[in-house]
């Protein structure tokens, strides 16, 4: 195969490597052909030319983990090494230890299974037959702690740094077109499964090395800002909690009015639309369901209707209230909500968004009670939050932590509308750099002339 060359024949011409390529036909990822996909027809028709194709085993291997004894595993919070499990990982990239659930291990290992800062981790094993993270990549934190090379993930080991960086790896892991290699040669069908060997024989498209880092340099700085974004957010609702918790926790006055959740907050339980009005192409309004459509402060839109039955408004907050209870988000503009949602807004003033959300999440630990009621799944019900008992603080405070926490708040709106118009630059750039159709500098700037 044109495809299976070596290293030493980058220099060799485009015409000769790139002989009996297809042209590409477009794929998103976890779409799966059920027969194995040529690696070839799924490159690029025309790539720079000074890209080669090559077979990723000719510039890296990749190597499985260790079966880990379930017996040594530990809740987070020892200090022991860190045990990697697939749920770890962001599936658009990256990891998401702070959320969630962290093993560690007080047992022996072989330390060949000890990860270092910077070396990249993929996943191996997909539990839906579309394959969607099959390949997903994770690069370790250098964040002091001890990371371990878990089973069902696999680790990549550059064979050559003079050919290939490994940070532009990072970024081709997550590109459509090497996921969908992945899905056409797996095993399974329910559950999916890739393979180092499998990995090492897709084909891809290689720019020089100055180019690769270029393009992994722009990538990451967006990732970066991003990140920052984030961490800067968890700060500002630690800052907005901190002060709620202050004033009407710490403060708290017995002759403070007793009432019920209904007394101070209108609220709205969702109700689907017939699953025919649905479209994922922007028709109609957004519609939520749950907790599944749930992000850091927003939802994120994937579902429309041209039926809707139920709204919430503009920063309304949003509790999911089925399967499972408790999940907490708030709209950003006016959308549908389905039977897995409640909107909630202050009875008095609905521009007191902050204080409705923070007041609501402080009430967290009692709504996810509910998660264990119902037959099948967790529910709660409009009579369950109408009789939630509270204790309703003088209007003038309400109206003091509007005053000193809306800021706050709102610069946590401001910071992710500027995250999400990073993550849509950042993910329309993704393809366009992976392919040459838009070029990099090599200072860094951005050539948008097509290759």
């Amino acid at each position: 195969m044109s495809g299976d060359c070596d290293p030493s024949q980058l220099s060799a011409p485009k015409s000769k490597i790139r002989e009996g390529l297809h042209t590409l036909t477009p794929f998103s990822r976890g779409q799966r052909t059920g027969d194995i996909i040529a690696a070839s027809c799924l490159l690029p028709s025309a790539f720079p030319g000074e890209w080669r194709q090559i077979k990723l085993g000719w510039l890296i291997s990749v190597k499985h983990g260790w079966k880990f004894k379930s017996e040594f595993f530990m809740e987070e919070g020892s200090g022991k090494p860190i045990v990697i499990n697939i749920g770890n990982f962001k599936y658009n990239g990256g990891f998401r230890f702070n959320e969630t659930n962290v093993k560690e291990y007080s047992g022996e290992y072989p330390a060949e299974y000890e990860m270092l800062p910077g070396d990249i981790l993929l996943i191996l094993t997909c539990q839906t037959e579309g394959g969607e993270i099959l390949g997903i990549p994770g690069i370790i934190p250098n964040d002091g702690k001890v990371y371990l090379h878990n089973q069902r993930l696999g680790k990549i080991i550059v064979k050559n740094d003079s050919f290939v960086d490994l940070k532009f790896l990072y970024w081709l892991f997550l590109t459509s077109n090497l996921n969908q290699q992945l899905v056409g040669s797996a095993s399974g069908t329910k559950i999916v499964h890739t393979a180092p060997s499998r990995i090492e024989n897709c084909v891809i498209a290689l720019p020089p090395l100055p180019e690769q880092k270029a393009i992994a340099a722009v990538l990451s700085s967006l990732d970066e800002k991003i990140d920052l974004l984030h961490r800067q957010n968890k700060t500002l609702e630690a800052m907005a909690e901190t002060l709620f918790h202050h004033l009407f926790i710490e403060e708290a006055q017995e002759d403070w009015t007793e009432g019920t959740l209904g007394d101070e907050f209108d609220f709205t339980m969702g109700q689907s639309p017939s699953s025919s009005s649905f479209n994922e192409e922007g028709i109609g309004v957004p519609m939520f369901q749950g907790n599944a459509d749930f992000g850091f402060r927003f939802p994120k839109e994937r579902v429309y209707t041209t039926k809707p039955k139920k709204f919430a408004k503009q920063f309304d907050t949003l509790i999911s209230v089925r399967a499972s209870v408790g999940a907490q988000n708030m709209a950003y503009k006016e959308c549908c909500i389905g039977r897995g949602v409640a909107a909630f807004k202050y009875k008095k003033n609905i521009h007191f968004y902050t204080y409705t959300y923070f007041k609501l999440r402080s009430f967290m630990k009692e709504i996810k009670k509910f998660n264990d009621e119902g037959t099948v799944f967790g529910s709660i019900s409009k009579l369950d939050f109408e009789v939630l008992s509270v204790t309703i603080p003088p209007n003038e405070l309400i109206e003091k932590y509007e005053q000193e926490a809306s800021p706050v708040n709102n610069k946590v709106i401001a910071n992710c509308e500027q995250i999400q118009t990073l993550e849509k630059l950042r993910d329309a750039l993704l393809p366009k750099l992976m392919s040459g159709e838009v070029r990099v500098a090599f200072d860094g700037g951005i050539n948008m002339e097509a290759a």
